[in-house]
């Protein structure tokens, strides 16, 4: 008797490891399936334009520096010192505040590839900025020196800020996105934008706009005529000069200037930028007081980035959300700043939305060592930084990945199939039917073509429906098998009934995406508690 009950349950198990080979093999066409997809995103991406990362605009201004000499006590004086060579860098200034806008219309019927699609978007982008160039100046003006500590000689560099040379810098990570050029308004005069002949920053795609001379209405009228003056007569080579003090632009006439409330208008810029991209959006904040806020009428937004929104709302008509982060524009002012002040360009603003694209190499440590970033030229000549910006935004998920959600239905399959045979094999202890080890491979033959059946039909239909269709035609055709086997209407509905009642069950597990663990666990402590109950009376020596 008791050899009888082990053979059958050897084949039983039997049967299960060779469902789980099955099992096995589907989950390798799925992950093939999931890479084919990936390359056709990619290759749209290729073709039209990749997930976008933008920039907060600010103004870059050009900047040259010459190194001061570095000479000894005991140096004569018909010996020259040691003189570092001259090098350009970019200065930077953020604006005082900004609101963003983004006004986005997400679609995935736009780019396909047979069955694969990619989730584009298209919208408008606006940034409302104000500058005030007060403290910018204030910083551009300090005077940088060198102390000699045996001969406790101050030693002077001189910095030539080219002002006339001013640009408005728009970064868009791939600009194939921006169908046309941004419309901007500076102090309501509208400014044409361009892509800029000969970048000023290096590795860094914008489009750039010239800041006009007559614009800047707070900086005080003395020293504006020297900006926008390149011919004075004491200084014809530059605008202003940092480092040492110049005829021209005396320290303490430059500060009392730069103190005088009245001279403290603002600078009003107002960008509208057409955009495109693929997949998701992301933003980089700068300045002092940066907002966001974005709408779009995708219903499944997945925030992404650095900082998740402070106020968001979805709805089925889209979503709404805004994001301001203080610490993240902070930092962000410093890594930007520091980084294009590098001599010689030498540091890269990488894109963490084309990062695993682009064909820069990034090294984590470099990152890490462009926190401290110097402008000493000595220390930095040779040496190649990257600096990857905080950021935040949304990817536009596909409610419906099929891939994703067929994998998570496969991890109930062998539950599944433990639940069939043992629902026959009770039936077969406790009816005295007989039912033959062909019967049951069967019947695992069809809850495996089960899983063959949901993912090519979730790839054309939503996948509550191709979960719906298989379950009902593996379900439907089980049954009505069952009859036979069973030799009896009654079994064959019960059997039907638990079977169609485990699939409804693992669909209900497979919607709840944040309780499906819990849920799982109560389900298999609520299949063992039946199975101990129907069997409480059963004399396991007795069973043939």
């Amino acid at each position: 008797m008791q050899k009888t009950l082990l053979t059958k349950l050897s084949i039983i198990i039997g049967l299960c490891i060779v469902f789980s080979i099955g099992l096995t093999m589907i989950s390798d066409i799925i992950y093939e399936r999931q890479y084919y997809a990936e390359s056709v995103i990619k290759e749209i991406t290729e073709q039209h334009v990749n997930p976008q990362e933008v920039i907060n605009p600010f103004i870059a201004i050009p900047t040259t520096v010459t190194p001061a000499c570095q000479s000894n006590a005991s140096d004569t004086p018909n010996i020259k010192g040691k003189c570092e060579p001259s090098y350009s860098k970019i200065e930077t200034i953020f604006a005082t505040q900004t609101q963003a806008v983004q006004n986005l219309k997400v679609n995935t019927d736009t780019y396909k590839r047979g069955i694969y699609s990619a989730t584009s978007y298209d919208g408008q982008l606006t940034f409302d900025q104000s500058y005030t160039f007060v403290e910018s100046l204030e910083k551009l003006d300090q005077i940088g020196t060198t102390i000699d500590d045996d001969t406790d000689k101050t030693q002077l560099a001189k910095t030539i800020t080219h002002w006339n040379k001013a640009k408005l810098i728009i970064p868009v990570s791939d600009l194939r996105g921006v169908a046309t050029l941004p419309t901007v308004t500076i102090n309501q005069k509208s400014i044409a934008a361009n892509y800029p002949q000969i970048p000023m920053i290096e590795n860094l795609t914008y489009v750039e706009v010239d800041i006009p001379k007559d614009i800047p209405k707070d900086i005080p009228k003395g020293i504006l005529e020297q900006l926008i003056n390149p011919t004075s007569q004491h200084n014809k080579d530059s605008f202003i000069i940092t480092g040492s003090v110049d005829a021209d632009l005396d320290k303490s006439e430059v500060n009392s200037q730069l103190s005088n409330p009245k001279d403290n208008q603002a600078l009003n810029i107002v960008i509208d930028l057409p955009l495109a991209g693929i997949s998701n959006i992301t933003t980089v904040p700068t300045g002092q007081n940066f907002t966001l806020s974005m709408h779009s009428d995708w219903q499944t937004p997945n925030f992404i980035g650095k900082a998740l929104p402070n106020t968001k709302s979805i709805t089925a008509k889209g979503f709404d959300a805004s994001w301001q982060n203080q610490y993240l524009t902070v930092a962000n002012n410093q890594y930007l700043s520091q980084c294009l002040s590098t001599p010689n360009h030498q540091c890269t603003v990488i894109s963490e939305s084309t990062l695993n694209t682009d064909s820069h190499s990034y090294n984590p440590d470099s990152f890490e060592a462009s926190r401290g970033l110097t402008t000493d030229s000595a220390a930095v000549v040779g040496s190649n930084q990257s600096v990857l910006l905080n950021s935040f935004g949304v990817s536009f998920a596909s409610s419906n990945d099929v891939y994703l959600q067929t994998e998570r239905a496969m991890k109930y399959a062998l539950l599944l199939i433990l639940v069939s045979f043992g629902t026959f094999f009770l039936f077969e202890v406790l009816k005295s039917s007989r039912i033959h080890p062909i019967q049951y491979l069967l019947v695992s033959c069809a809850l495996f073509v089960f899983y063959v059946l949901l993912l090519p039909l979730a790839e054309q239909i939503a996948f509550w429906q191709a979960y719906m269709v298989a379950a009902s035609a593996c379900v439907g055709l089980i049954g009505w098998y069952s009859y036979y086997v069973f030799g009896g209407f009654k079994r064959a509905v019960i059997f039907t009934a638990t079977l169609a009642g485990l699939y409804a069950a693992f669909f209900g597990i497979l919607s709840t995406e944040d309780l499906n663990l819990l849920l799982g666990a109560i389900f298999c402590f609520v299949i063992l508690a039946c199975v101990m109950v129907m069997t409480r009376k059963l004399d396991w020596y007795k069973v043939t």
